[in-house]
């Protein structure tokens, strides 16, 4: 398996593509991935896409955002996940973990914390990888403009922090959620 990572200034047309076809076939009922590669968060030039291929072929993916974040105890930089997906033909094989362990590896350089949301049915996938869920209220705004309360499940990686610097109280992730 080759693991590669690309910034999103950096994605050709062809790339987008597979992301956006991998996206589709992993989440064939998220109907943004019918057009996009991304779900309420617009990319932005320093977004990173870290990628999984077997024999040439992308079968693994997830996106990495970059944004400062306020809570109770001051501003953090932040490194996102969204999109974490892998093609349903390949499941099992490790490309949705070996994304995840690049995308780590840039938070623990870059960021003080790595944050992502998830369903109840992955959580376990996220803890074996060193994600811990959190109690905090994490607040995000939608396209509208309108604060809206993150689902519960929110899980932080340590990075350049360790997980006993994560604050209490509410957290603000200054913009739409991932």
């Amino acid at each position: 398996m080759n693991i590669t990572t690309t910034i999103e200034r950096n994605v050709t047309n062809v790339h987008a593509e597979e992301i956006r076809a991998l996206q589709a076939a992993a989440f064939p009922q998220t109907e943004e991935f019918l057009t996009q590669r991304h779900w309420h968060t617009p990319l932005t030039d320093d977004s990173c896409w870290v990628g999984a291929r077997i024999d040439g072929t992308l079968v693994g993916s997830v996106c990495l955002m970059f944004r400062t974040i306020t809570t109770p105890a001051g501003d953090f930089r932040i490194g996102g996940i969204g999109n974490v997906c892998s093609a349903p033909a390949t499941r099992g094989k490790g490309a949705a973990k070996a994304c995840m362990n690049t995308a780590g590896a840039i938070i623990a350089a870059t960021c003080d914390f790595g944050v992502l949301g998830c369903g109840d049915v992955v959580l376990a996938f996220y803890e074996s990888l060193g994600w811990s869920k959190i109690d905090n209220d994490v607040i995000w705004t939608d396209a509208d403009g309108n604060r809206q309360l993150h689902d519960p499940n929110v899980m932080i990686l340590p990075g350049q922090q360790t997980l006993a610097d994560w604050p209490t109280g509410t957290i603000d992730l200054n913009g739409p959620n991932w």
